[in-house]
């Protein structure tokens, strides 16, 4: 079980390099092709958000077997997280796609600031697999991404405030 456990984890970093390494041939050739090319930003900007909504996949599971490992108790309070996010993005595509909002995800500077140090600090906790450093700084990601579901929430309501004042 272990071995197969192993394998699964191998063949996803197989998978997330190889999508690391696309962009990285794609600019290089790109670079090279440069006086014949025209830009075609909307085909790398798509192809941009695609990889942040395959690398949002890995990253959610990656979370889910770590909290499993060091911090069960977590595990559905992780599940109902995610879940959220996943809805309120939702509305959020959708309302831009109908022209009423004029930007896309709602994060804050802060939000960011503290996403990025709280990164570094797992990053390093499993990169030293300090277990216990794990388990303390899970609970603080999720809580952290808690906060990014409520400024989701808050622009779904500004979006529903103004819709209703507009009827």
């Amino acid at each position: 079980m272990k071995k197969l456990h192993g394998l699964f984890i191998v063949a996803q970093l197989v998978i997330v390099l190889a999508f690391i390494q696309q962009p990285l041939i794609d600019s290089v050739s790109a670079e090279e092709n440069s006086e014949a090319q025209e830009c075609d930003c909307d085909k790398h900007h798509k192809k941009h958000k695609e990889f942040h909504q395959y690398m949002r996949i890995h990253k959610d599971f990656y979370y889910e077997l770590l909290t499993d490992k060091y911090a069960p108790e977590q595990a559905e309070q992780w599940k109902d997280i995610r879940s959220e996010r996943d809805l309120l993005l939702k509305k959020l595509t959708e309302a831009k796609k109908r022209g009423e909002l004029l930007h896309g995800d709602v994060k804050s500077k802060e939000w960011m600031e503290q996403h990025h140090f709280l990164q570094k600090q797992l990053t390093k906790a499993v990169k030293e697999r300090d277990e216990k450093k794990i388990a303390e700084v899970l609970p603080q990601v999720f809580a952290h991404y808690e906060a990014l579901n409520n400024e989701f929430q808050q622009r779904v309501n500004a979006l529903s405030d103004t819709q209703t004042e507009e009827e």
